[in-house]
C-alpha cells in the first residue's frame, strides 16, 4: 500500500484499517505490529509515533468500528419520517454494517475476552453515548400514538441487546452474510410488542 502521499490522518485510517483486519484475523495476541506496518508502508515506528503501543492500537480499531457505526446510524436516527419504519431502517442497517465489516465484531469480542475489567468496553460506551437518538425516535412514535407508553430507557435497552445478540451469534455461527434475514423476525416481534392495538399485554 503506498502512504508516501498521504497526509497523517489519511496514515492513521490506512493503519487502523490494516490493523482491524490483522487483529480479526489473528487475535491480539498473536498480531505483529511490523506485519501491520509491511501491509501499510509504513515503519512500525510510524504506528507507535501515532498510538502509542499495541493496545492503544488495539483499542483505537475498536473505537474507529463504532466511530463507523455511528456514521451509519446517526442520519436515520435524526431524520424526519415514520418512527416505526425509521426504528425498522436503523435496525436493518445496524445488522447490514456488520454483515459487510464481520471483522469489527471479531475486535469487540477480543476487546471483551483479552481486557476484561482493565477498560470500559467500547460498544458499551458508543451505546450509552448515542443511545438518547434512539429514545427520542420512541418517544416521537409514542407522542403519535404509534407505541404504547412503555418506559424508553427499558426499551431501548431490549432493542440494542436484541440487535447485538442477533450480530454476535450470527457471526459466531459463521452467517455474516446473513445478519439482515436473521434480524427481521427479531426486529417484526419487538415492534409487534411495543406497538398499541395489537392485542399484546406486558
Amino acid at each position: 500500500m503506498a502512504t508516501k502521499s498521504l497526509d497523517k490522518a489519511q496514515k492513521e485510517q490506512a493503519i487502523l484499517q490494516t490493523a482491524s483486519l490483522f487483529f480479526a484475523r489473528d487475535g491480539y495476541r498473536n498480531t505483529d505490529v511490523q506485519a501491520i506496518a509491511d501491509e501499510v508502508g509504513v515503519g512500525k515506528g510510524t504506528i507507535y509515533r501515532y498510538f502509542g503501543n499495541k493496545e492503544a492500537l488495539f483499542r483505537a480499531t475498536a473505537n474507529a468500528a463504532m466511530e463507523h457505526l455511528v456514521s451509519e446510524l446517526r442520519p436515520i436516527l435524526t431524520r424526519e419520517g415514520d418512527p416505526i419504519a425509521l426504528i425498522k431502517e436503523v435496525a436493518l442497517a445496524y445488522c447490514r454494517f456488520y454483515s459487510q465489516h464481520p471483522h469489527y465484531v471479531e475486535i469487540l469480542i477480543q476487546e471483551r475476552a483479552e481486557f476484561r475489567g482493565s477498560i470500559p468496553d467500547t460498544h458499551l460506551i458508543y451505546r450509552a453515548k448515542n443511545r438518547s437518538l434512539f429514545e427520542d425516535l420512541l418517544q416521537r412514535a409514542m407522542a403519535l400514538g404509534l407505541i404504547r407508553k412503555l418506559d424508553v430507557n427499558s426499551v431501548t435497552t431490549a432493542f440494542a441487546n436484541t440487535l447485538y445478540g442477533t450480530v454476535v451469534c450470527g457471526c459466531l455461527q459463521g452467517q455474516s452474510d446473513d445478519l439482515v434475514a436473521l434480524a427481521v423476525p427479531a426486529i417484526d416481534l419487538f415492534l409487534t410488542a411495543i406497538q398499541v392495538d395489537n392485542g399484546v399485554t406486558l
